[in-house]
């Protein structure tokens, strides 16, 4: 039975949307987070340790009698994903790569019994264009940052073998969904652009998606279904263009306008699981999307930065 969840990054995108899910479940929550983060906007109480995943300290008092960790942490400069190691990849590493060893090792030494660690496509970046990948197709990174998470990948397996560890990578695609606070969401900036009547013609980006809340139910049924005993799992919804995002506020708003242009080359390959079914994740698809546009479009029109007249 799972009781106490260790966390890091809840205070991040994907973490909120986790967070949301364990309380419902009943689940407590002991969360890592630095002084600075941002701790609003949670509606529920959870324990925080102060720290990072360089705080050997910090990081024993988060797993110390937990029953999992869900670890979603990722520290990079500010506003890039791939490329977030800068300048300074040794650092990067030490903070990214080491630090989720020294998260893995805390657990197991805890006897943490079960660790789940966000992945990405991005271990698959090298794969010829037009191929369908599952969760038994071999890695090929070409960035640093698809090389740290296939390298995480590699040691959740070692941890599993050798300690017995019960671990998953989960391999996400681009995550939606209204956030806290809704400025950080995906595609606010575009529903802003298309309420204040602004130029939309540079939304031209397209990519899979899928949707904050369904990558934390495929969490917490990970957890609560231990025996399925799954080590990597694909998630990965619809694919999503920006023009489909102006289309989608403009019909819900009923204000005429112009469309950006459709992304010139379509998703390179196409990230399926082999696991959903059997997990009992329900994506949700168009109408999940057309629902959250709505919520995040309510949630701009009552946003300050709208000036009546």
């Amino acid at each position: 039975m799972i009781r106490m969840v260790a966390v890091t990054g809840a205070t991040g995108y994907v973490g909120r949307f986790i967070a949301a899910e364990l309380v419902k479940q009943n689940v407590a929550i002991r969360a890592l987070a630095r002084p600075g983060s941002d701790r609003g906007g949670f509606a529920f109480p959870m324990e925080w340790i102060n720290g990072d995943l360089a705080n050997s300290l910090a990081i024993a008092d988060l797993v110390r009698g937990a029953d999992a960790v869900i670890h979603l942490a990722y520290d990079h400069v500010p506003g890039s994903y791939r490329g977030g190691e800068g300048d300074d990849l040794t650092g990067w590493l030490e903070v990214n790569l080491n630090g989720s060893l020294r998260l893995l090792t805390a657990a197991r030494d805890a006897g943490v019994p079960q660790f789940i660690f966000l992945s990405s496509r991005a271990v698959f970046s090298r794969i010829e264009p037009g191929r369908i990948l599952d969760e038994t197709h071999a890695t090929a990174p070409d960035s640093h940052y698809g090389a740290y998470k296939a390298a995480v990948e590699a040691f959740l397996h070692s941890f599993a073998t050798v300690h017995g560890m019960q671990t998953c990578a989960i391999r996400a695609t681009g995550v939606y969904g209204l956030t806290w606070p809704p400025e950080r969401s995906k595609w606010w900036n575009i529903i802003n652009a298309v309420l204040d009547g602004a130029d939309v013609s540079s939304f031209t980006r397209g990519g899979t998606e899928v949707h904050g809340a369904a990558v934390a139910r495929a969490v917490w049924l990970l957890l609560s279904q231990p025996e399925l005993a799954l080590d990597i799992l694909h998630l990965s919804d619809l694919y999503v263009t920006e023009r489909e995002i102006v289309r989608l506020v403009r019909e819900i708003t009923n204000v005429p306008g112009t469309l950006p242009s459709a992304p010139i080359a379509p998703p390179r390959n196409v990230l399926v699981s082999t696991h959903l079914a059997r997990l009992g994740v329900e994506l949700g698809g168009v109408p999940l999307l057309q629902k959250t546009v709505a919520e995040m479009l309510r949630a701009a029109q009552a946003s300050p930065h709208l000036k009546p007249g």
